[in-house]
């Protein structure tokens, strides 16, 4: 009958204990870590103010004709009398999205621009797909 030699299986076992106590990196937990933070002048809590979403309009500029017609947030609007009243209404944090059509001529894109600055709003972009909207989808009527 054979015996079954436990001495190399203990030598394994050993060996591959000794292998993950050597490569097993200790750490602290992240929860614990020690941390001394600046109290200030005063101990109370302060409730930080919530930031709102900024609000984001679309205007949209297409040549009909021989005119140019103005869309915002695809509701149709009669001249760009409307549009500047409607720009110096909106908050100055607000994104404007000028999306012009590919027939229209840069004047009245560059009009359009100039009035939001005047009216200090900064973030003006222009998409890039050009022409077809934001959503590609015609506007309402």
């Amino acid at each position: 009958m054979t015996e079954f030699q436990l001495g190399p299986l203990i030598d394994c076992v050993f060996l591959l204990l000794t292998y993950f106590l050597f490569t097993i990196s200790l750490t602290t937990a992240e929860g614990l870590l020690p941390s001394e933070l600046a109290l200030g002048e005063d101990n109370e809590q302060r409730e930080m103010p919530l930031e709102e979403d900024k609000q984001e309009i679309f205007i949209r500029v297409v040549q009909t004709g021989g005119d140019v017609q103005y869309f915002i947030n695809d509701w149709p609007v009669t001249d760009f009398g409307q549009v500047a009243e409607h720009l110096t209404s909106v908050p100055k944090e607000s994104l404007v999205v000028i999306d012009a059509g590919p027939n229209v001529a840069y004047r009245h894109v560059v009009r359009l621009y100039n009035h939001c600055l005047r009216v200090e709003i900064a973030q003006v972009v222009f998409p890039i797909t050009g022409g077809g909207g934001i959503s590609g989808s015609a506007p309402r009527s």
